[in-house]
C-alpha cells in the first residue's frame, strides 16, 4: 500500500492552476508493457457516434498534422507523443495517421509565433487561443484557425451534444459574436476546479492543544504560539510566492477582495485598489516585523518551503494537494511518524462566516485544439477529435485501454497496477501518461474519477478548500475588443509592475501604509479604472452570448 501511495505524487501538481502545457526533456527510454492494448478491431473501434454521423474508423486514407508543447509528464519518457499507446489506440480506433509536431522544451511561444508568421500550418494547433492578440476571432479573421460553428454541428455530435446539455459551457467556449473556435479542454465536474488552500502542521495544532484555524485573529494566535513553543524560524512560508498566495484569495481574501479582477455583485473589481487592500497589507506587514511571516517571502523557492516544512522551521503554508500535502505526507511517512499536516479553511474576519475567496479554476482554462484555416482535412480533423468527446473517447482520454491500464468495475473505471505500481517505477503521472491525456490536458472532458488515487488527507484538503463562494466572484474568459487591446495591455503592463513593487515595499515595511491612497492615485493615472471599465464591458458582452 505504501507504494502505491507513494505513487500518486504527481497527479496532481498540474491541477493548480493548470493554465500551461509545459514540456520537459525526453530520456527516450523504451516502456516496460506487460499487457498488449486492448484489440481495436472490436466494437469500440467501429461503433456509431450517438448522431450517427460518424462511424469509426474514418475511411479515405487522410492524414493529419497536430501541433502541440509535450507534456512534461509525457516527455520524461518519450520522444514523441505517437510512442506513446494512447496516440497509437486513438489512431487505431478512429482509423486516421497523425503526425505529432512538438516544439523543444522553453521555446513553445517563439515556435507559435514563428510557425503563425510562416503561414505554414498544420492541420491542428493546441492553444491556449484567449492568449492569442486580439482573441479567437482575430485569429479567424487573421486567417489562422477556422471557425468551427458548421464542422461543429456537422462533424462532431459527440462535443454538440455535450455543450447542448450543458450551457454554461457552451457559453464560455465560444467568443462574443458567437463563433466556436477550437475543441475544448474542459474539467468536468467541480470536484476538479479546486486543487490547493492552506495547509497547517495538524501534529503541531494537537501537541499545542489548538484548534484548525478559522478566523485571521485565530491565525495570529496560532503563528505566534508556532513560533514561541515550536521555535519555528518562518511560522508561515507562501509555498510558490505571495502572489500566488493572492491570486488563490489567501489572507487577501478575508477582506472582501482578491487579486486582480474580480465580480462582485455583477460589478467588475480590481482587488489592488480597494479599501480592503490596504487592510490586507497592514496585517501582512504586522506578520513581517513579527517574524511569523517567513521574511524572505519574495525569494522562497519550492524546495526551501518542503525543507521548512518538513524540518519544523515553518508550520503553515498555502500549497496544492498533489505537490505539497501528498508529497509532505508520504516522504515523511518512514521518516517522522508523528508528522501530518491538514487543510485549512480560507481565513475570515468573522467566525461562521464563508470565505468568499480561494483558489478556483474555471471548467474551461481556454484552452483548446483549433483547426487551421488551411487545412485540407477540416472535417477529418473535427471527426478524429470529437472521438474523444464520445463515451469510448473519454475513456481513453482519461483512464487509457481497457484492461490493461483500467478495468471496469461496477461501469467505473478503476486503474490497474500497471499505472498504480507501475512496473518501471515511474510516478503515477508518468504512467498515466503513456496512456492517458488525463495527467496534462487535451480535447477532451476531464473525468473526476481520476482523483480516485488520492489519499484521504488530499482528499479531506480539497472537500475543506471548495467550501468558498469563490465561483460567483471569479471572472469567466471575456475579451476586449480588438481596439482596446493595445490599451488594456500597455495600461496592465504598466499596472501590475507598480503594483508588485508596491506589495513587496508595504509589507516589508520600505513603504509607510500611511502612502496607501497615494500608491491608489498612481494606479488610477496609470488607467487602471479604464481597464476595469473595459473588463466590465467585456463582462456584459460575455453574459449576452
Amino acid at each position: 500500500m505504501k507504494k502505491r501511495v507513494k505513487g500518486t505524487l504527481l497527479l496532481f501538481i498540474a491541477a493548480v492552476m493548470l493554465i500551461v502545457t509545459t514540456a520537459g526533456c525526453a530520456k527516450g527510454n523504451d516502456p516496460v508493457v506487460e499487457k498488449e492494448p486492448a484489440s481495436t478491431n472490436g466494437p469500440e473501434a467501429t461503433k456509431e457516434n450517438t448522431q450517427g454521423e460518424s462511424t469509426y474508423p474514418i475511411s479515405g486514407g487522410a492524414k493529419l498534422k497536430y501541433w502541440l508543447p509535450l507534456a512534461a509528464n509525457t516527455s520524461a519518457n518519450f520522444k514523441n507523443l505517437a510512442e506513446t499507446e494512447f496516440a497509437k489506440e486513438l489512431q487505431a480506433r478512429t482509423g486516421v495517421e497523425i503526425e505529432f509536431i512538438h516544439p523543444a522544451a522553453g521555446t513553445e511561444n517563439e515556435q507559435f509565433n514563428l510557425m503563425i508568421a510562416s503561414g505554414n500550418l498544420p492541420d491542428i494547433i493546441w492553444y491556449n487561443w484567449a492568449a492569442y492578440p486580439g482573441g479567437p476571432d482575430k485569429a479567424i479573421s487573421d486567417g489562422v484557425i477556422a471557425k468551427l460553428n458548421d464542422l461543429q454541428s456537422e462533424n462532431a455530435p459527440n462535443l454538440s451534444q455535450y455543450l447542448q446539455a450543458n450551457p454554461d459551457i457552451d457559453r464560455m467556449v465560444k467568443t462574443d459574436n458567437g463563433s466556436y473556435y477550437s475543441l475544448p479542454f474542459i474539467r468536468g465536474d467541480q470536484k476538479l476546479l479546486v486543487s490547493a488552500g492552506p495547509v497547517i502542521r495538524k501534529d503541531w495544532l494537537d501537541d499545542l492543544g489548538l484548534e484548525v484555524p478559522a478566523t485571521m485573529d485565530e491565525w495570529h494566535t496560532m503563528l505566534t504560539t508556532f513560533k514561541e513553543a515550536k521555535g519555528a524560524d518562518t511560522p508561515f512560508s507562501p509555498y510558490w510566492n505571495m502572489q500566488s498566495v493572492l491570486s488563490w484569495g489567501t489572507f487577501v481574501g478575508a477582506y472582501g477582495i482578491t487579486k486582480g479582477f474580480y465580480t462582485d455583485e455583477g460589478q467588475v473589481k480590481y482587488g489592488p485598489v480597494e479599501p480592503g487592500y490596504k487592510d490586507f497589507l497592514t496585517t501582512m506587514n504586522q506578520w513581517f516585523s513579527e517574524k511569523l511571516l517567513d521574511n524572505n517571502f519574495a525569494t522562497l523557492d519550492t524546495k526551501t518551503v518542503d525543507a521548512n516544512i518538513m524540518n519544523g522551521k515553518s508550520g503553515a503554508t498555502v500549497a496544492s494537494a498533489g505537490s505539497g500535502v501528498a508529497k509532505w505526507t508520504t516522504t515523511m511517512e518512514d521518516i517522522d511518524s508523528n508528522f501530518q499536516v491538514v487543510g485549512a479553511p480560507y481565513p475570515v474576519l468573522n467566525k461562521g462566516d464563508q470565505p468568499q475567496f480561494g483558489q478556483y479554476s474555471l471548467p474551461f482554462t481556454g484552452f483548446g485544439a483549433a483547426i487551421s484555416a488551411n487545412s485540407k482535412n477540416k472535417e477529418v480533423a473535427v471527426k478524429v477529435l470529437d472521438y474523444l468527446y464520445s463515451e469510448e473517447g473519454m475513456r481513453l482520454a482519461n483512464f487509457g485501454v481497457e484492461d490493461t491500464s483500467y478495468t471496469l468495475e461496477d461501469g467505473k473505471a478503476v486503474f490497474t497496477d500497471l499505472i498504480l505500481e507501475n512496473p518501471n517505477k515511474w510516478p503515477i503521472s508518468q504512467a498515466m501518461a503513456q496512456y492517458t491525456l488525463s495527467h496534462d490536458m487535451g480535447p477532451f472532458v476531464q473525468n473526476p474519477d481520476i482523483m480516485q488515487t488520492m489519499i484521504p488527507v488530499q482528499g479531506e484538503a480539497v472537500v475543506t478548500w471548495s467550501n468558498t463562494a469563490a465561483e460567483k466572484h471569479f471572472l469567466p474568459p471575456v475579451f476586449v475588443t480588438e481596439e482596446q487591446q493595445g490599451e488594456m495591455a500597455k495600461i496592465m503592463n504598466e499596472v501590475t509592475t507598480y503594483e508588485n513593487e508596491m506589495l513587496l515595499k508595504f509589507i516589508m515595511g520600505t513603504e509607510s501604509i500611511d502612502n496607501f491612497d497615494k500608491y491608489v492615485e498612481q494606479m488610477k493615472k496609470m488607467g487602471i479604472e479604464k481597464a476595469i471599465g473595459m473588463q466590465q464591458e467585456a463582462l456584459e458582452r460575455y453574459n449576452n452570448r
